[in-house]
């Protein structure tokens, strides 16, 4: 949904392994800060007028993803090699957005599986965020899992990680709102697939959420609905108690489901409310999200966004099969060589089509698809955005 107080665009770019992920972003004028807003399992980042709305008028941008395997991005739906893909997903899109938003206040917004997302990346890269938020969190399910499905998913994770299953998601367990539900219901880019290996990645992930709570010390908000029937509130009031932040808020709302912003109106108004009220009365004393210098983070920007026709741009693709093309590449490849072989990638569009196998790369320089395989590593994780955000600028406005 369009809303006149921001200017909407959308774009993609290249994240770990080559997978195309789509992004959305609404921008303030004069904005105050910048929210980058984390979705669910099988949902999208189409799903939150409520909570943008709300921003709106409060001179906040928000920024989301489709994670791989939801929404518009690529990518089996519903499946993971490591939950990390989902941090390192995350990174690249933060480096490029931190570097459009210099001296705002970067604040991490999770909900339900995003809620461990934000959370796993915020004790990956404390330095990239100004608070941390987490809606209804995923850390522990609100029933009890039977052992011989934990039996089985481990047992099918190591053999055969690809194969899917229904998540066991009741629709009607999301909220009171029957509108909200019916929408659900009815949106083509929803689905309820997960697989073997997301189911006990998932898990652990969740754990390690509850176990290292301690080291989450940036100013901290927490908020989930006490009859939430798909995730547990006591493990959301058990990290929020363990966790070592100076500042920080716990709401926890009566008779409330899963999805606490997409209740009956009165209820989700007075839960906008808290929220956006406690992060206003504390945005002012944020500092700005630490800065680093990633040029190609720069070349992400929304000047390839702006062009919505990214076919028009494609032909910068095009550009790819000149020579002047392959200098460009040289010329990016200053942040690092693999960095201009992605928009190989791009290439795969029109002629290119021998490019996209950028990540087969290996063919060629191999030492240019190594970058790749480094940004799946954690130190090189830092790199690795910077590459992939290069890489696909195929940014589109709308």
């Amino acid at each position: 949904m369009l809303m006149k107080s921001y200017n909407h665009e959308t774009g993609s770019f290249t994240g770990k392994g080559g997978i195309e992920i789509f992004f959305q972003k609404w921008i303030a004028d004069k904005a105050r800060a910048a929210v980058i807003l984390v979705h669910g399992v099988g949902e999208h980042s189409g799903r939150y007028d409520n909570l943008i709305k709300a921003f709106a008028d409060k001179k906040i941008s928000v920024f989301a993803i489709d994670h791989r395997g939801h929404g518009k991005s690529d990518g089996k739906r519903g499946h993971i090699d490591s939950f990390m893909d989902y941090v390192y997903d995350l990174k690249l899109f933060l480096e490029f957005i931190k570097e459009e938003n210099k001296g705002l206040p970067v604040i991490l917004f999770g909900h339900s599986m995003g809620g461990v997302i934000a959370t796993k990346y915020a004790m990956t890269y404390p330095d990239d965020l100004s608070m941390l938020v987490i809606s209804s969190p995923g850390y522990t399910p609100a029933f009890k899992v039977p052992a011989w499905k934990t039996s089985v998913a481990s047992f099918f994770s190591s053999r055969i990680s690809t194969l899917s299953f229904p998540n066991g998601l009741i629709v009607s367990d999301l909220s009171h709102d029957q509108d909200t539900i019916t929408a659900y219901n009815n949106d083509p880019l929803v689905h309820n697939k997960v697989t073997a290996r997301w189911a006990v990645e998932f898990m652990r992930a969740g754990q390690e959420c509850i176990s290292n709570a301690g080291s989450i010390k940036k100013p901290l908000l927490v908020f989930h609905g006490k009859e939430d029937h798909i995730c547990d509130y006591k493990a959301a009031e058990q990290f929020y108690n363990d966790a070592s932040s100076a500042v920080k808020k716990l709401f926890v709302f009566e008779g409330l489901y899963h999805e606490t912003m997409n209740e009956t109106p009165a209820e989700r108004d007075k839960v906008l409310s808290d929220v956006t009220g406690w992060i206003l009365k504390n945005i002012d004393s944020l500092p700005a999200a630490a800065k680093k210098a990633v040029p190609a983070a720069k070349k992400a920007p929304v000047k390839k966004a702006a062009a919505k026709p990214a076919a028009k741009k494609a032909p910068v693709k095009k550009a790819a099969a000149k020579p002047a093309a392959k200098k460009a590449p040289v010329k990016k490849a200053a942040a690092k060589p693999a960095v201009k072989k992605a928009p190989v990638k791009k290439a795969a569009a029109k002629p290119a089509a021998k490019k996209a196998p950028v990540k087969k790369a290996a063919v060629k320089p191999a030492a240019k698809k190594a970058p790749v395989k480094k940004a799946a590593a954690k130190p090189a994780v830092k790199k690795a955005p910077v590459k992939k955000a290069a890489v696909k600028k195929t940014v589109k406005k709308k």
